[in-house]
């Protein structure tokens, strides 16, 4: 599952730098190099003028531009096809076209989980938890156990149980049980849900995957379009909140946290894995628009101060800005790290469909 899981965020960074690559190559730049995975490169070709590889490392992979700064040193011939020389429309084109290939990608993904069918579950009369200090527990049911009727009412369907409860507040009752494939009686008091007269067991019932109800194309597209909306604005939210929030910090991950949590989604099912895939991709573009160096979004803003000012912005302002942005990116990733060892070493990540 691990595996699996580093394999699909490679993918995810691939599919990045494939946008980066196609819209250079739309503009005629020349583009140097374009690679699954990073160095050393385990197979590789020349095509034309573009060197095709695998790295041994496959996480993601990257393209190499001519070009990329105007201090980089070229032959005659490719210097009006390098990525400096070309106007500053084309230039941000090309840097936004990575956060535009995963949030079209995200996309896709949506709509194909919504269109494989929606995910659905009929709750059951296996007891999956018990509350503490309840009728439930002072009785001895225990998870796993199977609830069969409540006095003289039998069912497998758990809201006839919870109605035959719920008529029996502070008063007692006889529960019939399976455990172990035996069947017992358990005498118990059903106690009070709070801030009601309606009578409370404190028991949790399980649910049973049944299948997937597919959606018509029309309503999974419509579906998959909303959530990229939804999703871009609690993204953009919680960015914000590391900034003036505790708790938002503390529930940050390092892409060692992103890898367990997503590997994690494919013990439910390839259609929670997708759309966990797909929220990671957009999570991704958003991240890489931010107004930052390195990111690509700084280097649309630079592209942008060059087009007001009518000149390039400095080379040391430039490396200067870079440095503070891979130093808060740096601390990020240590807040993430942290938080994640935490969780690995206690709870874990806890995903429930």
């Amino acid at each position: 599952m691990i595996v699996i899981a580093i394999l699909g965020i490679g993918f995810l960074i691939m599919i990045h730098e494939l946008g980066h690559f196609l819209a250079a190559k739309a503009f005629g730049m020349r583009a140097e190099k374009f690679y699954l995975g990073f160095p050393p490169a385990a197979l590789k070709k020349k095509i034309g003028e573009t060197e095709y590889g695998i790295g041994f490392i496959p996480l993601g992979g990257y393209v190499k531009i001519s070009g990329m700064t105007r201090e980089e040193e070229l032959p005659e011939d490719v210097k009006s096809r390098a990525y400096a020389a070309k106007p500053v429309w084309q230039r941000i084109i090309v840097i936004s076209a990575g956060a535009a290939m995963n949030l079209a990608f995200a996309a896709l993904l949506f709509f194909v989980f919504y269109w494989q069918g929606l995910p659905e579950y009929r709750a059951t009369v296996n007891v999956s938890a018990v509350q503490a200090d309840s009728g439930a527990e002072r009785a001895g049911l225990q998870p796993d156990d199977r609830l069969l009727a409540v006095n003289s009412v039998s069912s497998d369907d758990p809201e006839a149980l919870r109605d035959e409860l719920r008529s029996h507040p502070a008063q007692a009752v006889t529960l019939t049980i399976e455990r172990d494939g035996n069947q017992l009686l358990l005498p118990a008091t059903v106690g009070l849900k709070e801030g009601t007269d309606e009578g409370q067991l404190g028991v949790v019932f399980d649910s049973e995957y049944i299948g997937n109800h597919a959606l018509p194309i029309a309503e999974a597209g419509t579906l998959a379009l909303s959530d990229v909306k939804s999703i871009t604005g609690e993204v953009f939210i919680a960015i914000k909140n590391l900034f003036i929030s505790e708790k938002s910090r503390e529930e940050l991950s390092s892409p060692i946290g992103i890898v367990a949590f997503s590997s994690k989604t494919i013990e439910l099912g390839w259609g929670f894995y997708l759309r966990v895939l797909g929220f990671i991709s957009l999570q991704l573009a958003i991240f890489n628009l931010l107004p930052l160096l390195p990111l690509d979004g700084g280097h649309v803003l630079f592209n942008i101060i060059e087009k007001i000012k009518g000149s390039p912005v400095r080379r040391e302002i430039f490396e200067r800005v870079s440095v503070v942005g891979l130093m808060l990116f740096a601390l990020l990733f240590l807040t993430g790290l942290m938080n994640d060892v935490q969780r690995l070493m206690g709870p874990g990540f806890e995903i429930r469909p």
